[in-house]
């Protein structure tokens, strides 16, 4: 067996570990469209692909929401995720006592380990929530969980002389002050273990006429009966307008920023709560393109300082805190974003080539695929859907491009990227794709394409760095090598491959 052979034996045989997805599910009912879109739309700003959004909602409410997605997102974002649809349904018991508890379908979310049974575990939002955060960040949270818990959730409040279950409610109830719903982490698997579905069921059929606040009171009884079944996270990932009415009493949001801000109360319609309220237009009006740091985190800081003087508003650097560390951690990541180009056949044993190619490129990288964006030029239908198939483990974002080009070099005049990187798939990598990438840092002012020429490869355009960005500012359009000037190449060293 020849080196190649067994370098291809490797690769075929290991496993890639890739991140995996984010479950993400809340339900939207009457008027509440505008304010789950935000929802979302807040969670995808800072978290990395893949996240799975499951959406329970009224039919003509799910025409809606793919209206306002493919119309309003763009592509970049959309390909961040998966978003489900579900009917709304009380899956045990009379629909109608499930429906008009409290608000209208908030019960929902106490019977989704009863649909999605084939899903472990989700996080489970309120529609007037926003992330200032990564959600995956929450979503770790799991790993925390001991033996016997199945679910996390804030406590309702800090302060006892605020607490409303401790002053008024007429059941039992989760702690010293209860337990709020508004952002719950949720175990399917081991709700369905512990049949909590109907033991919810039977605390409802006790306690229906002494409820308040629907299920999240079933919930603080639940978990009355069951303390060890919860896990308790900090308030700063549902920071709500109790938390400064005064002043503010949440010591985690102090100490490390506000991650989550929780519009109960319609905080984000009215102006009681003026600083919730800003902050929730100033990402509603967020344009998806725009510069985050200049156009998002400061128009918030500019919106609070108008109430300096409120409660809430004395504290306003909270809510920017860790806004502020998510988007420098957002910019560095966006400068370490690589751009992969391919162009594929409809010649099922190329398509193979390019999995093995982009499988060596993860194994032997220190790059996370979730870096790399897949732009692939592919005319043929049934080759697009086997290579989407082959990828799907390795969660790349991947944009396809229905057209033809002559040559690689041409790639320049379709992609609206800075810089990417060309790479036919009779190359394997043996070195991480970012020292490649970093070449791009040596090029002179009037080079605008990185080639190999002198090594025994079969053809020089096997591995191309692409500038588009400069070609266009310097009025540069190659139709093929031979239309080269040396001036504009960059040569590149051949260590950084090892052809088939």
């Amino acid at each position: 067996m020849n080196f190649n052979s067994f370098i291809l034996l490797i690769l075929l045989n290991t496993e890639i570990y890739a991140l995996k997805p984010i479950h993400l599910t809340l339900v939207v009912c009457g008027d509440r469209l505008e304010e789950a879109l935000n929802a979302l739309k807040s969670s995808l700003i800072f978290t990395p692909s893949p996240i799975i959004f499951h959406i329970f909602t009224e039919d003509h409410l799910r025409e809606q929401f793919n209206e306002k997605i493919n119309t309003e997102w763009p592509i970049e974002y959309k390909l961040k995720f998966q978003i489900e649809f579900y009917s709304i349904q009380f899956t045990r018991g009379n629909d109608e006592r499930w429906r008009k508890l409290f608000k209208p379908c908030c019960t929902q979310r106490l019977f989704i380990p009863d649909i999605l049974t084939n899903i472990d575990s989700v996080i489970y939002i309120d529609t007037d929530i926003l992330f200032l955060s990564n959600v995956r960040s929450l979503w770790r949270f799991f790993r925390k969980f001991n033996s016997t818990q199945l679910a996390a959730l804030t406590p309702e409040h800090e302060d006892p002389s605020m607490g409303w279950y401790n002053r008024f409610a007429r059941h039992p109830y989760y702690g010293p002050m209860g337990l709020n719903s508004g952002v719950m982490l949720m175990n399917l698997t081991r709700m369905r273990q512990v049949n909590m579905i109907s033991k919810i069921m039977n605390i409802f059929d006790e306690f229906h006429l002494n409820i308040t606040w629907g299920d999240q009171c079933l919930l603080n009884i639940y978990f009355n009966y069951y303390p060890e079944q919860v896990y308790e996270f900090s308030c700063n990932w549902n920071y709500r307008p109790d938390h400064c009415m005064y002043e503010n009493n949440c010591q985690m949001a102090k100490l490390d920023g506000i991650k989550i801000i929780h519009g109960c109360r319609s905080a984000f319609h009215n102006d009681k709560y003026q600083e919730f309220k800003s902050i929730y237009e100033v990402i509603l009006n967020w344009n998806f393109n725009s510069n985050i740091k200049s156009s998002l985190l400061t128009k918030i800081q500019s919106n609070l300082k108008k109430y300096s003087l409120t409660n809430c508003g004395k504290t306003q650097e909270l809510f920017t805190k860790h806004l502020s560390k998510e988007i420098s951690s957002l910019n560095y990541s966006s400068k370490n974003l690589f751009h992969i180009a391919l162009i594929l056949s409809n010649d099922w044993k190329f398509i193979e080539q390019s999995y093995i190619l982009l499988k060596s490129l993860s194994l032997f990288s220190s790059n996370k695929t979730d870096q790399m964006h897949l732009h692939v030029i592919v005319t043929d239908s049934d080759a697009q859907n086997y290579f989407s198939k082959q990828m799907k483990l390795m969660h790349y974002t991947i944009t396809y491009y229905n057209t033809t080009i002559k040559h690689p070099l041409q790639l320049s005049t379709i992609l609206n990227v800075d810089r990417v990187v060309y790479l036919n798939s009779n190359i394997i990598f043996m070195n991480s794709f970012d020292k490649l990438w970093s070449l791009f840092d040596q090029f002179q002012s009037n080079q605008v394409v990185g080639m190999f020429s002198q090594c025994q490869i079969s053809d020089t355009s096997n591995v191309l760095l692409l500038h588009p960005a400069r070609m266009k500012v310097l009025k540069i359009n190659f139709e093929g090598v031979n239309n080269l000037s040396t001036e504009n190449i960059f040569f590149l060293s051949c260590k950084h491959i090892l052809d088939l």
